[in-house]
């Protein structure tokens, strides 16, 4: 008996001991450090990329990490167009004169892929890391080999970096901002040479007969217009907080603060403004302003309007200005001479700016003032715009920057939307600048109609008759709007 209660007892403390042991160990493995993970095999490629190259542009341990080897995809462009026309081609319904129009089509192209520059791309890349919670530094690079920049788009939007004087443009109360450089003259050459090889006897004649049309239209030859350029061009939107006008929204009127837009080009000559100057001379609402270092003539409304709007046509040193009025033109004036602090110097875009390169070809700005009016309006608006304003998100704020180097094309943008912040710019401001500004031109145009004021059409030639693109019907202005410019009321 003694014997059995013995090896009882004994069981039973081994089991204990066993339990005791496991649940040790258990513990040991649930507050033990996690085991480095075993690296991957290491493969060399058997092919070269460019991986290097474009990485090192890029910053890792951020929450989007992107490469894409393109060399052979884009240096076989030729090879494939070739091949889908061969294919065409061969079908036998199509008839002899289409397989001669799609021959001199995939020339066209084959010629085109090699001319303008697609393929000497080798690489891209994408990165995104967060400077600070909810606040992020995004980076995107085209990449080519040094010397491999023959080719259009390699000088299409810019040559070589250089300081981005428009910065130094933007009033306090800018809202959005785009500057990109820009090769008008080039790039119609370059329509000219390819519509040529292009071989299309329709096609050479309607681009044949658009400079005669032109100057039919606006009363200046093409190519003094092409001339006077200088290559760069900017939008500025403002929305000034001090002064809040009523949009005459049915049912429950907006306020916002007061919208202001200008175009902004680079020019070498007084072409452009002297054309205007003289279709307004004789308009009885034409005010003409000569002052050292400004030119402006501006066309003042009588209309009663809650927007500060009369539209104004300057030139003043290498820029030529289209503004909503022309206490904006003074406005961006006095930010240039620095006689008023802009938005430059404040401390907003001094957050944005950080570890942005001060030197580029193109640059865009949302800015808090457009977030902040996101949200008052939001706020106000009736149930199905605040499911818009909720879906396409408020409170957005980015700068981003990008420059033609010696590698290919890179751009670095700051932002609180993530990698939005290089791309979202220009698609926001494309939408805000119609929805502002379209309808009160169109309003203004159509008053100044019914008092007798006959219109000056220098640009109609180029303004489409409907507005039916998927911005303007975003934006709320209907498809059967007719267009105006910002001058000749």
């Amino acid at each position: 008996m003694n014997a059995r209660k013995s090896v009882i007892q004994f069981t039973t403390t081994l089991l204990a001991g066993l339990v005791f042991l496991g649940g040790c160990k258990r513990q040991q493995e649930e507050t033990a450090p996690a085991k480095p993970a075993v690296p991957a095999e290491s493969i060399v490629s058997a092919e070269k990329t460019c991986f290097d190259q474009v990485t090192a542009k890029l910053n890792r341990g951020g929450n989007l990490y992107v490469f894409l080897d393109t060399e052979q995809t884009m240096s076989g462009l030729s090879n494939r167009v070739e091949a889908f026309s061969n294919l065409v081609s061969a079908i036998p319904s199509i008839p002899g004169d289409g397989r001669e129009t799609l021959g001199r089509v995939a020339e066209f192209l084959n010629g085109f892929i090699k001319d303008s520059g697609l393929g000497e791309i080798s690489g891209f890349g994408m990165s995104s890391i967060a400077r600070e919670e909810g606040f992020y530094y995004g980076k995107m690079v085209v990449y080519h080999q040094e010397g491999h920049n023959a080719g259009i788009i390699w000088s299409l939007f810019g040559k070589t970096p250089h300081q981005l004087d428009g910065l130094d443009l933007l009033p306090e109360s800018t809202a959005l901002a785009i500057f990109s450089d820009f090769d008008l003259p080039l790039a119609w050459t370059n329509i000219e040479e390819q519509t040529a090889k292009l071989d299309i006897p329709e096609a050479s004649k309607a681009l044949g007969q658009f400079p005669a049309q032109f100057q039919k239209q606006t009363g200046l030859q093409l190519d003094d217009v092409l001339r006077s350029l200088g290559g760069e061009y900017g939008l500025i939107l403002t929305l000034d907080e001090h002064k809040k006008i009523t949009l005459p929204v049915p049912g429950n009127p907006l306020e916002i603060p007061n919208p202001g837009l200008a175009i902004v080009v680079k020019v070498n000559s007084d072409v452009i403004f002297d054309r205007v100057d003289q279709a307004l001379k004789g308009n009885p609402l034409a005010i003409k302003m000569d002052e050292p270092n400004l030119k402006m003539r501006t066309v003042a409304l009588p209309i009663p309007l809650p927007i500060d709007l009369r539209p104004s046509i300057a030139r003043s040193g290498d820029y030529l200005l289209l503004a909503t009025s022309d206490t904006l033109v003074r406005e961006i004036l006095a930010v240039k001479s620095g006689e008023k602090k802009g938005y430059k110097a404040g401390d907003e875009f001094k957050k944005l700016s950080q570890g942005i390169p001060a030197a580029g070809n193109n640059f865009s700005l949302v800015t808090g003032a457009f977030g902040n009016t996101l949200v008052q309006l939001q706020q106000q608006a009736p149930e199905p715009m605040r499911k818009y304003f909720k879906n396409t998100g408020t409170n957005t704020h980015s700068y981003s920057v990008g420059y033609n180097g010696p590698e290919g094309w890179e751009a670095f943008a700051n932002g609180n939307h993530n990698l939005q912040a290089v791309f979202a710019p220009v698609a926001i401001a494309a939408t805000a600048a119609a929805a502002v500004a379209i309808p009160n031109f169109v309003k203004a145009r159509q008053t100044a109609q019914n008092n007798g004021v006959a219109p000056v059409r220098l640009c109609d030639r180029f303004a489409p008759r409907r507005l039916g693109s998927a911005s303007t019907k975003r934006s709320g202005v209907s498809n059967e709007i007719e267009p105006v410019n910002l001058v000749g009321y």
